[in-house]
């Protein structure tokens, strides 16, 4: 699973929440290595201590965990406290795909790390202490775990909890706190499933989560089956241009009058309409390209546990399919390193060839095009063993909740990367598995939402369900209607070419997000503006 890295917009700062914090507390501390360690728990090992003044002063704590029992294994971590405006938060950066990198305010902006830099340098500045850790590893990716089972271990939940509790002492300790530290965790993707993790692993490590793309994802080979399908069927890949006019017609059909579409599983579009009638032009789907995307729209079996039958991606803005499921050229070979060379392959099929290799077979030569085969039962008991190892595959929350936690989860409607409809089913089995599940856990659907961010829908989800978990986390607020922005354009990249803009709404746009299972409705008299969440009502 991979965090999209574009830099998100600015957004509002937590003013109205800031007042039931800690105020304006300034750092008990001394930013130096001694005086680190001195307040440092016995097994966190202390590697540097900097103060760093900018872009947000803080002290930058860089430390290491030994893990044991498998291991040893060294797990890297760090804390950024900053040096004024302490408001008694705590926030751990959940790192997308195969994490693996240290956060600090250099290697936040670091390629590949951008995405985490508005997000992460915001929080700090509004008084956040900031922590995080490699899960330790080094590399985006998965191959570190074939035939390490240890670090398999620290990256599907080890490595995030002591990294926690060494990060979490220090805090305390650093701002001599007699008062409660608040202690939240947010990521989308990789960084999801970390809190999902932890929810389940360790319910005592965090008082609010916001994640999304967490669960029911049948450990992403969902991947290999896309990518082996349109490896050995060229003909059934679907170009840029041809997603477009798919998403064309679905919007046609689907979408409300802000042009999103909010129920891509239940509004009727029938792909079958789009069959070409006689020469295939750009206008019309063949019966190959129908079928990619009925596979793309259909259940996974990716094992034999109720977890491993996995929902399909949504109809929803398809655009979004051409770089993560499909490539964006055709297929040129179905074997080698890379079916679609010499162009690029699709982000899906790098992803589950990792995973595969790393944490299923540990075979760093495996091919997901050649070798995987989903009939044999060896394979589907395989995949059933190892995807505990770094995903949730149980609705038992009951510890989180037992812990006074409080989790938001959520999911963009037109997700490229995971199917939307495993949060939804996973939220239906949580409510069904925990009673009294409404006091702990909340589901939101943003619509028009690629993987985390991106497409024609808000683009600051994460932010304002932070607010919104703070709220029910330190005032007893229960979530509602949540208002999100939109203020980037949608983007569909054509084959060979540089991104071309399908939609720009306004940046004033606002779009309302309902808690589940309510949804937004447009109740303005006819004629007025629908890019104002003013004018939706959750029902």
């Amino acid at each position: 699973m991979i965090r999209t890295s574009i830099i998100r917009s600015s957004v509002p700062v937590l003013a109205v929440l800031m007042s039931s914090a800690i105020a304006g507390v300034a750092a008990a501390g001394t930013c130096d290595l001694g005086s680190i360690k001195k307040i440092a728990p016995a097994d966190a090992v202390i590697d540097s201590v900097t103060a760093q003044p900018g872009p947000v002063a803080h002290c930058e704590v860089l430390g290491h965990t030994i893990t044991q029992n498998p291991g040893p294994n060294q797990v890297n971590w760090s804390v950024l406290l900053p040096d004024t405006g302490f408001n008694g938060r705590y926030y751990f950066v959940g790192e997308g795909g195969g994490a693996g990198f240290v956060p600090t305010a250099a290697s936040l902006g670091e390629s590949g790390n951008a995405g985490y830099v508005m997000s992460t340098l915001k929080l700090l500045s509004e008084g956040f202490v900031v922590a995080g850790t490699d899960t330790g590893h080094k590399g985006s990716l998965w191959d570190f775990g074939a035939n390490n089972p240890t670090l398999r271990l620290d990256y599907g939940h080890r490595g995030a909890h002591v990294s926690a509790v060494a990060t979490q002492a220090i805090t305390r300790a650093y701002y001599s706190m007699k008062d409660k530290l608040y202690r939240y965790h947010l990521g989308c993707s990789g960084g999801g499933r970390m809190g999902m993790m932890a929810a389940y692993h360790h319910p005592e490590d965090y008082d609010g989560i916001v994640a999304s793309t967490v669960a029911k994802g049948g450990g992403s080979l969902e991947f290999a089956v896309i990518a082996q399908y349109i490896a050995k069927h060229p003909e059934a890949w679907i170009s840029p241009q041809k997603l477009a006019f798919m998403e064309r017609k679905v919007n046609e059909k689907c979408a409300g009058p802000d042009g999103l579409v909010r129920d891509p599983y239940g509004c009727g579009f029938d792909v079958n309409a789009l069959q070409c009638k006689g020469a295939d032009t750009a206008e019309c789907l063949t019966a190959a390209e129908i079928s990619s995307v009925k596979l793309v729209t259909g259940r996974f079996h990716l094992g034999t546990t109720e977890d491993a039958q996995v929902p399909g991606f949504s109809i929803s803005n398809p655009t979004g399919w051409a770089t993560f499921l499909m490539g964006m050229t055709r297929p040129t070979a179905a074997g080698g390193e890379n079916p679609w060379a010499p162009a690029a392959p699709p982000a899906s099929f790098i992803v589950a060839q990792s995973l595969a290799r790393g944490f299923y077979f540990d075979d760093l030569k495996y091919d997901v095009i050649k070798d995987l085969d989903l009939t044999s039962k060896e394979v589907l008991a395989r995949l059933d063993e190892r995807h505990p190892v770094w995903s949730v595959t149980t609705p038992d929350l009951s510890g989180y909740k037992k812990a006074g936690g409080k989790l938001i989860m959520w999911a963009g409607l037109s997700e490229n990367a995971v199917p939307p409809a495993t949060e939804i089913e996973y939220f239906a089995a949580i409510k069904k598995a925990v009673p009294g599940a409404q006091d702990f856990v909340q589901l939101y659907l943003a619509p028009g939402v690629l993987h985390c961010l991106g497409g024609p829908g808000p683009q600051d989800v994460e932010d304002r369900l932070l607010e919104t978990v703070i709220a029910w986390v330190e005032e007893g607020k229960r979530p509602g209607p949540v208002v999100t922005s939109a203020s980037s354009p949608h983007y569909a990249p054509p084959a060979g070419g540089a991104g071309q803009a399908l939609t720009a709404p306004p940046p004033s746009r606002t779009v309302l997000l309902c808690p589940a299972p309510q949804t937004a409705v447009f109740t303005a008299r006819k004629g007025a503006l629908a890019f104002d969440a003013a004018n939706w009502k959750c029902q």
